[in-house]
């Protein structure tokens, strides 16, 4: 996706035309799903929710589908005469 740009040479039709096509690419922040009222609060927030990935305790750091899946690739991993390691079980609690 090419960037709008507004200049100010644009003549008042283009500026509103590209105006629009910035507002729609936004998107309208009524329809944010967070408790923020803008979208860069939005990105902010789910940014904080989701924590610190650099210390979860698996091997997978980069995001927490990779972790999670991790987990779950070792509970189906394990038999039952296995032990669960203490990461595993804090995951459940």
């Amino acid at each position: 996706m090419a960037v709008t740009q507004v200049l100010g040479t644009d003549s008042i039709d283009t500026w509103r035309s590209k105006t629009n096509t910035i507002s729609t690419a936004l998107g309208d922040p009524a329809a944010l799903t967070t408790t923020a009222q803008n979208v860069v609060g939005g990105i902010n927030e789910l940014d904080n929710e989701q924590g610190d990935l650099s210390t979860l305790s698996t091997s997978a750091k980069n995001n927490l589908v990779a972790a999670v899946n991790e987990i779950k690739t070792d509970l189906d991993n394990t038999t039952s005469a296995t032990a669960l390691s203490r990461p595993v079980l804090i995951a459940f609690a």
